[in-house]
Formats: structure tokens, sequence, C-alpha cells
């Protein structure tokens, strides 16, 4: 009898547990999956998601993958679906990393395949930060972990927080001179501005604490002052445009002074129109409007060249008009084809 008794409380408890299964296993709070990186002009900026997903979703969608210590500091952004690095980031790179020795926060490069991997031709950018964790300084270091300049022959970047809020920025090369940006921005001093939410809003030219013009080539006809960024409530960048002193538009070397973004409600840019500096549709050797199209793993398979009546056209400086992205299974790239507006294809110079 003690037996049978037995037997039943082991039934009844089987079907207990049975008629309640364990929950689900809960999310890493280290680990957050996101669509889209914020918008940055800086080094200055740690990188930010926008549009967060879950681990789940992650596993089926295109997705930056960010992971933090215990003390709350980033160590790696990864891009990827399902586990799989993907080579196609804004992140310039599959995978970042970052490692903290004392005050600074040491950040290195990694391709699709997990190599390491130079980014501007150096191999690691090495952060200097403050008792609050914020950024004020930044070096170029080689494989060796050596100092050297990047392709803009820069070395490291100094950073202020200024009385009005505002971020100033400084460059310098291996010799101790100060050095411009970028040669298609000739600027030395730059100031940046942001939102309550962290979001950059401007990006301005300074010389001996004046807002100055850049009157070199590349920067037009009327100069190049200061950047102007709209975002919306998830951080999407709607507008970039370009000012002289007075807040004209003003032409950068490419001939635009401002672009303007539409985004779907996932932030993928589904258009792209751009304007010169009288804000008139962009003429000449240049496209208008850019249509993209996306899989349903958020990736890019078709970018589509408009004039400004949304006529596919061909670009005048390579006679393509359609590009198309075809990838394989695990959402790696492995094509890239181009059609011109009738469809025949186009073969690349690159």
């Amino acid at each position: 009898m003690k037996f049978i008794q037995l037997i039943l409380i082991v039934v009844a408890f089987t079907g207990f547990t049975s008629c309640n299964p364990k929950p689900a296993q809960t999310e890493d709070a280290n680990v957050k999956y996101y669509r889209h990186l914020l918008f940055s002009e800086t080094p200055w900026d740690l990188e930010r998601g926008s549009h967060p997903i879950s681990a789940e979703d992650a596993e089926n969608i295109n997705n930056y993958k960010f992971t933090w210590n215990d003390n709350g500091q980033l160590v790696s952004v990864e891009y990827n679906r399902n586990g799989v690095l993907l080579g196609y980031s804004n992140l310039r790179a599959a995978k970042i990393t970052y490692t903290y020795e004392g005050n600074k926060q040491i950040k290195h490069f990694f391709n699709e395949e997990g190599e390491p991997t130079k980014n501007g031709g150096v191999s690691a950018f090495e952060y200097t930060l403050d008792d609050s964790g914020t950024r004020t300084a930044m070096r170029f270091l080689d494989e060796n972990g050596e100092p050297v300049e990047n392709q803009n022959n820069i070395h490291n970047y100094q950073w202020a927080k200024l009385t009005d809020g505002m971020i100033q920025e400084l460059r310098y090369n291996l010799a101790g001179e100060e050095v411009i940006m970028n040669p298609f921005c000739p600027f030395y001093e730059l100031r940046f501005a942001y939102n309550n939410n962290g979001y950059v809003t401007r990006m301005a030219n300074y010389e001996a604490d004046t807002l100055y013009d850049c009157t070199a080539e590349n920067c037009g006809d009327i100069g190049v002052s200061y950047f102007l960024f709209e975002n919306n409530e998830n951080g999407d960048l709607l507008t970039f445009s370009v000012h002289n002193t007075v807040g004209q538009l003003s032409n950068l070397y490419w001939g635009w002074a401002k672009r303007k973004n539409v985004v779907d409600e996932n932030g993928y840019v589904v258009e792209t129109t751009m304007f010169d500096q009288d804000d008139e549709y962009l003429a000449g050797k240049n496209i208008p409007v850019t249509k993209n199209e996306y899989n349903e793993h958020g990736a890019l398979v078709k970018s589509i060249s408009m004039d400004e009546n949304k006529n596919v056209v061909n670009n005048p400086n390579n006679g393509v008009a359609i590009v198309e992205y075809k990838y394989d299974e695990s959402g790696r790239r492995v094509e890239t084809v181009r059609y011109d507006k009738d469809l025949n294809p186009v073969e690349s110079n690159s």
C-alpha cells in the first residue's frame, strides 16, 4: 500500500510540474540589440544604438549587439545576425571592442572573420577618460602599440567641455602641429552641440573663439562655417545642412548644401533628397534623389538613382541607375550588381 501511495505522489507531482513549465529565460541585462547606430561626426562620441529589438528578433534582423561589463562600461559592439558577423556596418568594422586600463579606454577593430583590422590606417584608438568617464583625449596606435598618424595625418585629439556646453575638438599630428579634420573639410577647431537626448545638432568651425568661414576650394564659393543636424525622437538623422557664418546654405566639395532623409518606422532611410545652396534640387552631374529598398532582415537590397520628378536616371559619372546587393543565407553580402535605367548591366570600375 505504501508503495502504491508513493507512486501516486510521484505521478501527482510530475503532473503538477508539467502544467507549470519553467519561466522563459530572461535576456542578459548586459546585452542589448539595436537596428542602427546613432549618427556621429566625431570620435568623441561613444557608440549608441537606436531602435532596440529583442534577442529573439536579433536572430532574424541585422543588428548592432552592445555588451557592457558589470561596471556599466561598453566592452563591445558587433554588427551581426544570429551571431554571424557582417561586414557592411556603420562601425567601419564588423566588430569593435573596448578594454580599460586605469583612465585609458582602448578601442580595437575586427572584420567579419573576427580578425583584427585597421580603421583609417591605424590599429587602435587609445582614449583618456576623466574621473566621470568622459573622453578628454585620444591618440592613434599601430599594431605594436606605438604612436602613429591616421590617413588624414592626425595623431591625437583633445576635447574640452566649454561653459556654453559645447564640446571643443582640436587635432594634432605627431609633431604636435594642429591639423585639419580631413581633406574635404579643412577645419581646425570644431565645436559640437548636443540636445537633451545626446543627439548631435551642430558642428561649427571656430578660430580664436570666433565662428569662422572656411573659404578653401572644398568649401564652395561662399565659405562653410557650420553644419546643422535635425533628428527625430529616435535619433534618426532627418536633415544635414551646411551653412556659412550668416546662416546661408553653402555647397560642399560635392556640390550639395542640404540632404533630407525619409525614414520608415524602423529607422531605415528609404529616400534621400539633395539640394544646393539655392535650396534647389541638386543638378549637373549629380543625383538629387536616391531611393532605398530593404529585405525582411533590414539589409539594403536596392539603391535607385532618380531625378527630382522621381524618374529613374543614370548617374552621369558612371552610367549606373540601380545598385542591387545580394546576400547569403547568413546575411553576408556576396555580390553587388549595377544596372542602367533600362536594366542593362554596367561594369564596375571598383
